[in-house]
């Protein structure tokens, strides 16, 4: 798979041949009418897929996404930062972009004549990420939600966090986490040795919810041309992502913090009510390609940003999630207790 993909450089001479295809020659149709219909079925025939900019294309989701839209009829380009860049991983069709988000390049002009735009990219997207890794993914949203609304692409979906309302993890009191309820950023773990492998994740949160305020602004301003959707997402794994891999700390394994010394053994019930809430932000893979996808096209109403949870119909949880199925139009089926 690898020598069939090409790193480009996003120059105008293969932007022009990427969003403006050349028109053939039509034969010659004699009479208005079978002029207008030989236009209709041209048009029909030879319809450009819509284009679709991935951020952060090479991770985890951005990977799964578009091998799903691929599959789909979209056009494809993604984002990258060229230390991020494996070709291997890469699916057929997509185009690959170097491109450093934290500064604004010639990467923005990847963003004309795109219909959507998906943002994934965080200079560290776990939890665990430090301030200073953080004000670099604020950075990459503010960079690329700007040039999104300058270059007038369509729609701009934004994969924001269930961290943003992890302060709601110890509140027996609240039964149910909407889109509505107030942020509470940062999910602290009850268990300390968890705590220190994966962080609070309060840095982290911050970032997504600044991304957030972002969109909502520019939602206001942009007169409907551009339009925003941020998707809370749960823990979506990488590969397979299986419930049974999920795990107390809330962090895959090899993204956690390294720990020295052996110190104290968590407690068990520590430990279960940190893993419960982890089993309850689950996104499967098959629920997230359902809930972006649909984002693609969904209603948003004019002016606002539509924000929503996103994660697996998982039993007990306090998450909401139909909001999200009411605005997307879509079910989400997988269940982290099934």
């Amino acid at each position: 798979m690898c020598s069939e993909k090409r790193v480009v450089t996003p120059c105008s001479s293969h932007l022009r041949s990427l969003f403006s295809p050349k028109m053939p020659t039509l034969p010659l149709l004699v009479g208005g009418a079978a002029v207008a219909a030989g236009l209709l079925l041209y048009s029909r025939r030879t319809r450009v897929p819509k284009t679709v900019v991935i951020t952060g294309g090479c991770g985890n989701l951005g990977i799964k996404l578009a091998t799903h839209l691929l599959g789909l009829g979209y056009q494809v380009i993604l984002l990258e930062h060229p230390k991020y860049i494996f070709l291997e991983r890469v699916p057929k069709g997509a185009t690959v972009v170097p491109a450093d988000l934290e500064l604004v390049g010639a990467w923005t002009h990847v963003l004309r004549g795109a219909d959507t735009l998906v943002h994934f990219s965080a200079v560290n997207p776990y939890p665990n990420a430090n301030w200073a890794e953080s004000a670099g993914s604020m950075s990459h949203t503010f960079n690329v939600f700007l040039a999104a609304a300058r270059m007038g692409v369509r729609r701009v979906l934004f994969a924001s966090s269930n961290h943003v309302m992890g302060g709601y993890k110890d509140l027996a009191d609240v039964k149910t986490v909407s889109p509505r309820s107030p942020p509470m950023v940062g999910t602290l773990l009850r268990d300390l040795s968890d705590r220190a492998k994966s962080g609070d994740a309060v840095a982290y949160a911050a970032a997504k919810l600044a991304g957030e305020q972002l969109a909502r602004a520019l939602a206001a301003t942009t007169g409907g041309a551009t339009t925003f959707i941020a998707l809370r997402i749960g823990w979506c794994q990488p590969g397979v992502n299986l419930p049974s891999t999920l795990n107390p700390a809330g962090t895959p394994p090899q993204f956690q913090n390294a720990v020295s010394g052996g110190g104290s053994a968590p407690a068990a019930s520590d430990q279960a009510v940190d893993e419960n809430w982890f089993k309850n932000m689950w996104l499967s893979n098959g629920d997230f390609l359902r809930c972006f996808t649909a984002a693609i096209g969904a209603r948003v109403p004019p002016g606002e940003l539509l924000l929503l949870n996103a994660m697996s119909n998982n039993s007990g949880m306090k998450w909401s999630i139909a909001e999200t199925e009411a605005a997307l139009g879509v079910q989400v089926q997988d269940n982290s207790r099934a």
